[in-house]
């Protein structure tokens, strides 16, 4: 089970988080039971609980998986914008109820230097 990053593309902004298909298939396909949608607690660098849905088209032969329910709000509480980059690492927090924690990398510019911050 492997960590997924990503930079954001204006739709996982505005609309839903695109789920890269190959890490899905990998990491949370067999969980889906035959359902079309999975709810997936997950902490956040603070320590808080973010509860994301997961979820895949009914018809057809691809996918599509997204993350839709609990997506905007985190977009919104973190000042999420396209080309920030975000991280899911398997992380088991059994006290917390998680297995994944996510993480936001933002560029910064410090000094007139382009750095990494992590939110």
């Amino acid at each position: 089970m492997g960590n997924l990053s990503k930079t954001l593309s204006e739709t996982d902004i505005e609309v839903r988080f695109s789920v890269p298909s190959r890490w899905f298939r990998e990491n949370l396909y067999s969980r889906f039971g035959g359902n079309f949608v999975l709810d997936l607690p997950v902490k956040d660098r603070s320590g808080e609980v973010q509860s994301f849905r997961f979820s895949v088209r009914t018809k057809g032969k691809h996918l599509k998986p997204v993350i839709s329910r609990g997506w905007r709000k985190f977009v919104h509480a973190k000042g999420l914008k396209p080309g920030n980059k975000i991280v899911f690492v398997r992380e088991n927090d059994p006290e917390m109820g998680t297995e994944y924690t996510v993480e936001v990398v933002k560029e910064i510019k410090l000094f007139g230097k382009d750095i990494q911050g992590r939110v």
